[in-house]
């Protein structure tokens, strides 16, 4: 009997024990401050997420925050000179464009607008073999940066624009590759 009540006592201690732990929050992919997103957001920045640090080979010349191998390209977090993500970066870049739209656009067609101190005809498209990016992975990858600590949740509809501008910068970027260069 009293073993019995022993371990009713351990189970219900054990319970208890779990209830008062927190739920700890996503990990919502590298650089991301732990925000809650909705969880379709979620999803695509954590997709995004394995594809920069993988397939889509983004690491090899960005870095996020301090997560990165070769950098040739700006840091889309925070070091190396700049104090704030890319995302909050654009507009301090003189660039009028949404940042969904900004980072499309420089995954698609990234000479449009080149960050002193970087060369143009650097960044490879990420349309062609081997990495060969699907237009979800494009706006997974786009989910991903934007929401690189993030200070507020990312609007879904963000997304969809990201996906709006997919064909418009690859049409920039084939007319930019058919004008030739002047000096």
């Amino acid at each position: 009997m009293a073993a019995a009540r022993a371990l009713s006592l351990g189970f219900a201690l054990a319970l208890l024990a779990c209830e008062a732990t927190p739920t700890p929050t996503p990990d919502l992919g590298a650089g991301s401050s732990g925000l809650r997103q909705e969880p379709a957001v979620a999803a695509a920045s954590e997709r995004g997420h394995d594809l920069f640090f993988g397939k889509a080979m983004c690491s090899t010349c960005h870095s996020v925050d301090r997560e990165g191998t070769m950098i040739v390209g700006p840091n889309l977090g925070v070091g190396e000179g700049t104090t704030e993500p890319v995302a909050r970066r654009v507009t301090s870049r003189g660039v009028q464009l949404d940042p969904a739209i900004y980072i499309i656009q420089s995954i698609l067609d990234p000479d449009a607008v080149v960050v002193p101190g970087y060369a143009r005809g650097v960044m490879k498209s990420p349309d062609d073999i081997p990495v060969a990016l699907s237009d979800d992975e494009f706006v997974d990858l786009a989910a991903f940066i934007l929401t690189i600590r993030a200070t507020e949740p990312l609007d879904p509809a963000q997304l969809e624009l990201a996906r709006t501008q997919i064909p418009l910068a690859r049409a920039a970027r084939a007319l930019r590759r058919a004008t030739p260069a002047t000096p």
